[in-house]
């Protein structure tokens, strides 16, 4: 690839990584589905305690219990994009999120909200031509937990 191609690669995953966080929190399901590849996976394990999961079923199911009865504002910075060939990368974000539970509908009992503070470390895969996100796993520094 020559430099032109990777700054036009770089800017293709920044701007699937702004999807992310925009049909997350505007509970776009259909779009949200639509970012991860088939086979992708999910390891939020510090926030469930339960192994990684496969598949956009799956992924879509554990996202939706976590935040379809919450407002929610997931915002992600400084990424750190590293091309594998042409259509592989690699790439670890600084991630900053607020959910507030609607009507007591947290899934962590006692709990309203959450401001948390942590990474995303991510794969991703070009498949004819658009950038997926391959896997995701979600680390935290901090999680502030405020009661319901």
């Amino acid at each position: 690839m020559d430099a032109l191609e990777q700054l036009l690669a770089i800017e293709e995953i920044r701007a699937l990584k702004a999807r992310y966080c925009r049909c997350l929190d505007c509970k776009d399901w259909n779009g949200f589905a639509a970012l991860f590849t088939q086979d992708a996976s999910m390891d939020v394990r510090e926030d469930t305690g339960n192994p990684p999961i496969t598949g956009i079923a799956a992924i879509l199911a554990q996202v939706r219990f976590a935040v379809d009865n919450a407002a929610s504002s997931h915002q992600v910075h400084t990424p750190e994009i590293v091309l594998d060939g042409r259509d592989a990368a690699t790439g670890t974000w600084a991630m900053q999120d607020r959910v507030v539970w609607n009507g007591g509908k947290s899934p962590i009992p006692g709990i309203g909200s959450i401001t948390g503070f942590g990474q995303y470390h991510e794969r991703y895969r070009r498949e004819n031509g658009t950038w997926k996100i391959a896997a995701l796993r979600l680390s935290r520094f901090h999680v502030d937990r405020h009661p319901a």
